[in-house]
């Protein structure tokens, strides 16, 4: 039996999308000491400087935060999209004034007819060049506006 819903999909497997950013250390430290990261390697450049990292980096939550953002924000203009679930890997630190490119892809899109949506799971990452800073998958839910 297939699972219907009232609307079309806007989202079909194998959509992606790519953004390029760069972090400043301001938005780096921001964002952290608005999560509560108050860890010194995202906020005091002298205990930064004297790690294995020689300066600020980003922390982990504004890496996802980064990474579901681009497809709570791009994967559906139009329609809400609610994210479900994110796991991902850390690989390398993001440094600050690095371009970033947060690419992903959908691979699943699955219609539920009990939340009258798509669960759509989407598979990527934040890149700095050809090196891979953040491995992730994102699952959202789309709903109609």
């Amino acid at each position: 039996m297939t699972d219907k819903v009232n609307f079309a999909s806007p989202v079909e497997t194998g959509f992606s999308f790519e953004k390029t950013i760069t972090l400043s250390k301001e938005e780096i430290t921001t964002f952290a000491r608005h999560s509560g990261d108050f860890n010194p390697l995202h906020h005091d450049e002298d205990t930064a400087k004297s790690s294995r990292f020689g300066g600020i980096i980003a922390s982990g939550p504004q890496s996802s935060a980064l990474f579901m953002g681009t497809i709570a924000t791009y994967l559906a203009p139009g329609y809400l999209v609610m994210g479900m679930r994110i796991e991902g890997e850390f690989r390398a630190p993001i440094y600050p004034d690095l371009k970033l490119q947060i690419r992903w892809v959908a691979k699943t899109v699955i219609p539920k007819s009990k939340l009258n949506g798509y669960i759509v799971a989407n598979e990527g990452g934040i890149y700095h060049e050809d090196q891979e800073l953040f491995w992730g998958i994102g699952t959202c839910l789309i709903l109609k506006e």
